[in-house]
């Protein structure tokens, strides 16, 4: 149960973290609690030339960047476009379905896990993340023993990824923009996204209220504040403006 509760925590807590280095202490608690040992959050995006795809690791590490141990998301990219895995996925069951792919994807993948269960990683899972031009990203962990999960706890880590990697990109920005010329993206709590998010949806005041409880007179204080916060000068402005900075999507 201190597990679940652990995945709950985080996922309600994870829009009042403004730091990488916060975010990956939260997320290296959870993995403590089912013992992985190496994680990894992958983001995938296309070169400035739009030629090419480049992953790079948002949160997690690994030593040695020529030989990664963690799936990189460049083989899951691979593996999720072969149609022969969908959503969450283990290492040793992709490795089983191995004959389904062509023979370099194949040798590669063996190759993971053979180099992964020399570090003592023999066994990992890969939750993809989803965005409306396709993969976005993947969360890679890793740890010695097998592990079971059930479908909600698949479910929960699956939200754990996509929510890490939407707070990642927003951390980002927010760093970006506090650079020289930039306009300061400020942190906002869960509600206040959760409330940006309804009214992108199109619902009003008592129906974004209805949702999470609230008055429409308190989801009219809370768009208030976030008009200022954010320098917008009416409803539509705030949420064309919480577009333009990825705050919802």
């Amino acid at each position: 149960m201190q597990k679940y509760q652990d995945l709950l925590e985080y996922l309600v807590l994870i829009h009042e973290i403004d730091s990488l280095t916060s975010l990956r202490a939260a997320m290296e608690k959870v993995a403590r609690r089912y013992d992985f040992a190496r994680t990894g959050l992958f983001r995938r995006s296309l070169t400035p030339a739009r030629d090419a795809v480049a992953w790079r690791c948002l949160v997690g590490s690994e030593p040695d960047a020529e030989h990664p141990i963690l799936f990189d998301g460049a083989v899951d990219g691979v593996l999720l476009a072969t149609g022969a895995l969908e959503g969450a996925y283990f290492w040793d069951s992709a490795l089983a379905a191995g004959g389904r792919f062509n023979p370099a994807l194949s040798r590669e993948l063996r190759l993971r896990c053979v180099r992964a269960a020399q570090e003592g990683l023999a066994y990992g899972v890969t939750f993809p993340v989803f965005g409306r031009e396709g993969l976005a990203g993947t969360l890679a962990m890793a740890r010695g023993r097998r592990i079971e999960l059930s479908p909600l706890e698949i479910s929960l880590f699956s939200a754990l990824a996509r929510e890490t990697l939407n707070r990642c990109l927003v951390i980002l920005r927010c760093g970006e923009a506090d650079a020289p010329g930039g306009n300061t993206v400020p942190a906002l709590s869960l509600r206040e996204l959760t409330i940006l998010k309804n009214l992108a949806d199109g619902m009003t005041s008592v129906e974004a209220g209805r949702t999470i409880g609230l008055t429409n007179h308190t989801v009219n204080w809370y768009v208030s504040g976030l008009q200022q916060k954010l320098g917008a000068r009416n409803r539509q402005n705030l949420v064309a403006l919480a577009f333009r900075l990825g705050l919802v999507s």
